[in-house]
C-alpha cells in the first residue's frame, strides 16, 4: 500500500509542477515578468540569501546536532538547491504579483543550475553530480511550460480563456494528492527518523531560512519583496535535490527520505504562513485606502 501511495505521488509531481507553470504563462504578461528581472538589487540578495546565507544556516545547525551522516547529506543537499515551483502558489495564495514570483523562481533556478554542480562536491565530497541532468530536467519542468502558456496566451486567447480556469483548479488538487500520498506513502520512514531530529532540524532551517529571505527581500509600500523573499528563501527547489539525491545515494533511501518529507512538511507550513500574508496584505490594503485623499464630492 505505502509503495502504491509513492507512486501516485510521483506522478502526481510533476503534473502539478506542470500545470502550475502553465499556469503563469497563460495568467502573466511577459514584460511584467521581465520588469522584475530587471531588479537586479533584488535579484543580488535573493542569491545572497538562498547561496550564501541558507547553506550557512544549515551548516551551523548541523554543527550543534548530531544526525546519522546520511541524514546530513540529505539536508545539505536540501539546503543548498532554490528555486521551487511551489513558489508560485505561494505567490498566488498570499495574493502578491505572479509575474514577481515567476521572476524569483527563474532566477534562482538557474542559479542552481549554475552553481549546485560546482559548490555541492565541494561541501559533500562524496557526490558526482551530473550538471547537464540537473539543468535540463529543470528547464524543462519550469521554464518549458511557462513558455508554453506565453505562446497560447498570444496565439489563441480564445482557448486560453476556456483552459485556464481548469489548468488552475487541476493544479490545486494535485497539490492535495501530492501532499497526501507522499506523508502516507513515507508513513514507515518517517516513523524511523523521527526520533533523530532531523525532521525537526528541517522544519527550523525552513523558519529561519524565511527570516533571512524577509529581512534580505527590501522594503516598499506594499512590504510584497518581503514577503516573496522569504516564501522564495524558504522554499527549497525539491527537484533538483531529488535528482542529486537519485545520482549519488540510491543505496541510501534515506537521503532521498528526509529531503522529500522536509520539502512536503515546510510546503504545509508555507501554505499557512501565505495564507496569513494575505490577510495582513488585505488589511495594508483598506488602511492604506483610508489614508487616500477621498475626491470632493
Amino acid at each position: 500500500m505505502f509503495e502504491i501511495l509513492i507512486r501516485i505521488a510521483g506522478f502526481v509531481l510533476p503534473v502539478f509542477v506542470f500545470l502550475t507553470m502553465l499556469n503563469v504563462g497563460l495568467t502573466q504578461q511577459l514584460n511584467d515578468i521581465v520588469k522584475y528581472l530587471r531588479n537586479r538589487k533584488f535579484g543580488l540578495r535573493m542569491l545572497v540569501a538562498n547561496f550564501i546565507l541558507a547553506p550557512l544556516l544549515m551548516w551551523g545547525m548541523l554543527q550543534i546536532f548530531t544526525l546519522d551522516p546520511y541524514l546530513r547529506v540529505g539536508l545539505t543537499i536540501f539546503s543548498i538547491c532554490a528555486g521551487a515551483p511551489f513558489l508560485i502558489k505561494l505567490t498566488q495564495l498570499s495574493e502578491h504579483d505572479l509575474a514577481l514570483g515567476a521572476s524569483t523562481m527563474i532566477t534562482l533556478v538557474l542559479a542552481t543550475v549554475a552553481l549546485v554542480p560546482l559548490v555541492l562536491p565541494v561541501i559533500v565530497p562524496q557526490i558526482d553530480i551530473d550538471g547537464w541532468t540537473i539543468a535540463w530536467t529543470l528547464l524543462k519542468q519550469l521554464i518549458f511550460p511557462i513558455v508554453l502558456g506565453l505562446i497560447l496566451a498570444k496565439v489563441l486567447p480564445d482557448l486560453v480563456h476556456a483552459l485556464q480556469p481548469w489548468v488552475a483548479k487541476i493544479g490545486n488538487w494535485a497539490l492535495y494528492v501530492m501532499l497526501i500520498t507522499t506523508l502516507t506513502g513515507y508513513f514507515p520512514e518517517l516513523k524511523e527518523i523521527m526520533g533523530q531530529g532531523a525532521i525537526l532540524l528541517g522544519i527550523a532551517f525552513i523558519m529561519g531560512a524565511f527570516c533571512i529571505g524577509y529581512l534580505l527581500g527590501g522594503r516598499d509600500d506594499k512590504d510584497h519583496l518581503q514577503d516573496i523573499g522569504a516564501l522564495g528563501t524558504a522554499q527549497r527547489n525539491t527537484a533538483a535535490s531529488m535528482i542529486v539525491a537519485a545520482q549519488n545515494f540510491s543505496s541510501h533511501p534515506e537521503v532521498l527520505v528526509i529531503i522529500t518529507i522536509a520539502n512536503t512538511l515546510g510546503i504545509a507550513l508555507l501554505l499557512g504562513i501565505a495564507k496569513f500574508l494575505s490577510k495582513d496584505n488585505k488589511v495594508r490594503i483598506v488602511l492604506l485606502n483610508r489614508k487616500l485623499p477621498q475626491p470632493d464630492t
